[in-house]
Order: C-alpha cells, then sequence, then structure tokens
C-alpha cells in the first residue's frame, strides 16, 4: 500500500528531515527510514562527482556489505543508469528504463557483478536532489523486478512527496552552519582582542570575518578579496602558505609569516574550525563552500591590555612579557621566534626565565596560571 501524506511514518520522517539542518547527522538514517515506510528495497544516497564517477561517495542500506564497499571504486563506473540519472533535472523522479534498455541493462557487467547476485535488484527510480561545485547529490532505490507493484509504487510516490523536502534540508544545512559562522564572529567582535578573524572555506572564499578583519580589507595593503570573494594576501609566498594548507582543509593549520608595508611582519595562524559529522556524501557536498579553517592575522606593533601588570607581578623583562602573551594566544615557541625575527633558542631561553620566575615547569601550567590571574 503506497504511503499517504497524512501516514504518522511520514510526518515522522519530515520532523527528522528538517531536524536534520540542525543535527546532519540524522541525514545517516535516512535510507534505512525510508526503506521501512516503503515496505524495503535497497536504498542509497550518494554524490557523483563532476567530470565522472570515480570519487563516488555512498551511503546505503539493504546491500551486501562486501558489494557496497567495492561500489565508489569498482561498480559505481560501471554503473549505465547513474550518468544519465546525474544530467535529469533536479528533483525529477526517472525511473530506470526511461534512461536504460532494460536489455542494455541485463546485458551489462554492473548487471551480472553487482545487481544479480543481491537478488535481481536491477528495477530502479532515483532523483537528483542537489547539483554543486562537487556532483550531484542523488537518492534512489533498487528492488527486485517482482516487487515493482509494492515496493517501486510505494517508494516512488515517497520519493516524490519527500524530495522537495530533502532539497530544502541541505539548503537549511547550508545556511545554519554559515549561521553559525557569522554568529562567532559577532562573539569575537564583544572580545578585547587584537587579532583579526576569518573564517574561509577550502578554496579560501570568505565565510565570517570580525570587526578587525573586516578593517583590514578596507585598507587593502596586507590583504583584499578577489573573484568570488576568495581572500588573497598580498605576498605570494604567504599566499602560497595558506593554499598549501587550506587544501588539505585547514587540516594542517600552523603559523606563517605576513610582509605587510613598510617592513611590518604580521604573524599568521590557520586553525582548522570543527565540523558537524554527518554522511559521507553530505560531508563532500557541503565541503565546497564549508568554513574549514580560522586565519588569525596578529595587528604589528600593538600591547596587550593589561601588559604593565606582568612585569610588576613576576619582574618580567619586556621580552618575557611578549613571550608569554604570545603562548597564551595559541602560539608555538618558533612562530614566536619567527614573528619577533629572533632564534628560536633565543625564545626558548626566555621560556625557562619565565618557568623560573612563575614557578611553574610546563608551558600548559604556565598559560593556565596567566588564566587563572585573569591578566
Amino acid at each position: 500500500m503506497p504511503p499517504l501524506p497524512h501516514d504518522p511514518k511520514i510526518a515522522g520522517l519530515l520532523d527528522e528531515i528538517y531536524q536534520s539542518a540542525i543535527t546532519p547527522a540524522l541525514w545517516e538514517s535516512l535510507p534505512a527510514r525510508l526503506a521501512a515506510i516503503a515496505g524495503g528495497g535497497a536504498w542509497a544516497l550518494q554524490l557523483v562527482r563532476r567530470g565522472g564517477l570515480r570519487g563516488t561517495v555512498v551511503h546505503g542500506v539493504n546491500f551486501d556489505p562486501a558489494l557496497m564497499a567495492d561500489y565508489p571504486d569498482h561498480y559505481a563506473v560501471m554503473n549505465p543508469w547513474l550518468p544519465v540519472l546525474r544530467r535529469t533535472p533536479v528533483l525529477q523522479l526517472v525511473h530506470d528504463r526511461q534512461l536504460v534498455p532494460e536489455e542494455a541493462l541485463l546485458k551489462s557487467e554492473f548487471y551480472a557483478d553487482f545487481l544479480k547476485p543481491q537478488g535481481d535488484i536491477h528495477r530502479s527510480f532515483g532523483m537528483v536532489l542537489v547539483n554543486g561545485e562537487a556532483g550531484g547529490l542523488v537518492i534512489s532505490c533498487n528492488h527486485a523486478p517482482g516487487h515493482t507493484d509494492t515496493i517501486g509504487t510505494a517508494g516512488s510516490q515517497l520519493l516524490s512527496l519527500i524530495g522537495p523536502h530533502l532539497r530544502r534540508a541541505f539548503d537549511l544545512t547550508r545556511l545554519v552552519e554559515r549561521s553559525a559562522m557569522q554568529a562567532g564572529a559577532q562573539v569575537m567582535d564583544g572580545i578585547a582582542g587584537l587579532h583579526a578573524c576569518f573564517a574561509l572555506d577550502a578554496r579560501s572564499r570568505l565565510v565570517a570575518s570580525d570587526v578587525r578583519a573586516d578593517a583590514l580589507l578596507r585598507r587593502g595593503d596586507v590583504l583584499k578579496l578577489g573573484r568570488d570573494r576568495r581572500l588573497r594576501l598580498v605576498d605570494d609566498c604567504a599566499n602560497a602558505a595558506l593554499d598549501d594548507r587550506l587544501t588539505r582543509e585547514g587540516r594542517a593549520g600552523g603559523g606563517f609569516v605576513v610582509p605587510g608595508p613598510g617592513g611590518e611582519r604580521r604573524l599568521a595562524r590557520l586553525a582548522p574550525l570543527p565540523r558537524p559529522q554527518s554522511i559521507a556524501p553530505l560531508e563532500v557536498m557541503l565541503s565546497a563552500d564549508r568554513a574549514v579553517a580560522a586565519l588569525i592575522i596578529t595587528e604589528p606593533g600593538q600591547t596587550y591590555a593589561r601588559d604593565e601588570d606582568l612585569p610588576d607581578l613576576f619582574e618580567l623583562t619586556p621580552a618575557e612579557s611578549v613571550v608569554l602573551r604570545e603562548l597564551c594566544a595559541g602560539l608555538s615557541l618558533a612562530e614566536i621566534a619567527r614573528l619577533r625575527e629572533v632564534s628560536p633558542n633565543t625564545v626558548r631561553n626566555q621560556l625557562c626565565s619565565l618557568f623560573d620566575k612563575t614557578g611553574t615547569s610546563r608551558q600548559a601550567e604556565l598559560v593556565a596560571l596567566v588564566a587563572r590571574l585573569g591578566v
């Protein structure tokens, strides 16, 4: 019996679909929920990359686990149905015979090696939910010919009903993430700090920024926004360092020096941003415009608030005070040395002096002490 719009199971599914905009992990249960409501079928949510089927990312239920494990790198490129589906209009429900003649499918290696061993599940229907930079997000169902009037009918009606909601939930997921980034930037605006902060995606496009970052952009002598809102540093070597780290989606992190006008030297630090966990197809689809890292750029020639308290409290030299403050800002000894244009040994010696004067023995202990004192 086909599911109806007023079916409580459909209402519960729609609730979960929209909750997934806030909790992307709920996308993981989608294929199983669809299979349960439709009465069965092997359901898959997959991302088909642009320019070919290699590298397809898939999440599915009711497929043979061993065959499914080989699908992205082996069977996806054999699938005669998928590339045609990928070119259909978004949210248009299509069936297998609309795209590939059954006779051609049954003679294919994909049918012999992948579909037939799983119970001859060569009947299919599906829909493209989203087309984007990363590729197309496709949802589909495979079932045996004998289930055309049951699973085929119920599943087709179900997918037609919820397809627009899935598309909307994906758009909301993307919007929620961008709103969270902007809200984070607004919080940073209210913190008395001296660092400019930019939230960037994997292609160095600006997602959010705080007021100090906006001011640095307006000046245009250190960095600027290029085409498609890509953040570009004026110095080529600094640009190369930024791009190298972002190519790895911010996982590299670390700092690098950014030269400025008049011989000024700023230290830029790239910090990977945490991201909500979800199934792989959705993760890859969102990664095209998701903020993956925060770029933090120091302003030269400025002092921290209440710097005068540190020398009085611990009898620190001006250089030791600067080292302590930069350690508290999260910089490594090597980064401090590059920023101050001194040798790493000089900074290490100053750190040892800080340990002696504060009665601490580790960097973490030293930073915690300063945090407790509130200076």
